[in-house]
């Protein structure tokens, strides 16, 4: 699914941690960089409203910051699924550019109904971006959502998701269609016993 640009590559609303490492990706075997625009304007505004910066606020010479910190979300996400200690300069990285950002809970208030939300008091919308997706991804691997964390299992792919029904085990349909199909193949090519 895209959303209001020209970004090619997957956007699964899955939760902005995982969409970070979806970044790289594969077409047709080969691997591909969906942050390799300059500076990776075309994933951000791929995510849009979902993001908690306008696109347009993203400081396009601190995209390099936005590389290294996918660098320590693949990290952790793969060891969460591994089931293995992460790497301590990834565990720092992500705790240095959570505390960037700041947050504090916000309540508004229409008559008896209350709700609130999270204020973000980060110094520049850079690292507001750069703090949500890092304090993101430590709530995802240290919370009860850990568990649902996958590897697609589709021949080729490279993706994550979160696994959201007992049966799924792939990132999409497609590559659902793709890893039946391969299955079956595998299975008509194979050898028939005689008795």
């Amino acid at each position: 699914m895209i959303r209001d640009s020209d970004y090619q590559g997957p956007i699964r609303d899955e939760p902005l941690p995982i969409e970070l490492h979806n970044t790289l990706y594969a077409v047709r075997g080969e691997p591909v960089d969906g942050l390799a625009d300059p500076p990776g304007l075309r994933w951000l505004s791929a995510l849009g409203d979902r993001l908690p910066v306008a696109v347009e606020s993203v400081d396009g010479g601190r995209f390099e910051e936005l590389h290294s910190l996918r660098t320590s979300v693949r990290e952790a996400l793969h060891a969460a699924v591994e089931r293995r200690a992460m790497s301590e300069p990834a565990v720092a990285h992500l705790n240095e550019l959570s505390a960037r950002d700041p947050r504090s809970p916000y309540m508004t208030q229409r008559g008896a109904a209350r709700a609130s939300e999270f204020r973000h008091h980060a110094l520049t919308p850079t690292d507001m971006l750069l703090g949500v997706i890092a304090a993101s991804t430590i709530e995802l691997v240290s919370g009860p959502r850990a568990a649902d964390l996958r590897a697609c299992g589709a021949p080729g792919c490279v993706l994550m998701f979160l696994k959201d029904h007992p049966r799924r085990e792939w990132c999409s349909a497609a590559c659902g269609n793709r890893a039946r199909q391969a299955r079956h193949y595998a299975r008509s090519r194979r050898p028939r016993r005689h008795a």
